[in-house]
């Protein structure tokens, strides 16, 4: 796997997370909602062997990386969205 191919599954990956994380907290009753949140739990462990590879790091793993990614993507969005509201 060549390093634009390891940028994609990370960015699919990352974004798959954010949205697990983000239904999580929304606990979504509708059917699709729902099924949204199943489906992305299943296509995260369908990744998995490709995740290994991009994932291969223990500081990506077990460090912050990853919240403070969701951090920075939350600013982003709340900036955007009061500019949207102004």
């Amino acid at each position: 796997m060549n390093k634009k191919e390891k940028l994609k599954f990370h960015k699919v990956a990352f974004l798959t997370n954010l949205l697990i994380i983000e239904l999580d907290d929304i606990k979504p009753t509708a059917e699709i909602g729902a099924n949204v949140h199943i489906k992305s739990k299943e296509f995260v462990v369908a990744l998995e062997p490709f995740l290994e590879v991009v994932y291969d790091s223990k500081q990506i793993c077990s460090g912050t990386y990853l919240s403070d990614m969701t951090n920075k993507i939350d600013t982003v969005i709340r900036k955007g969205f009061e500019q949207i509201l102004d």
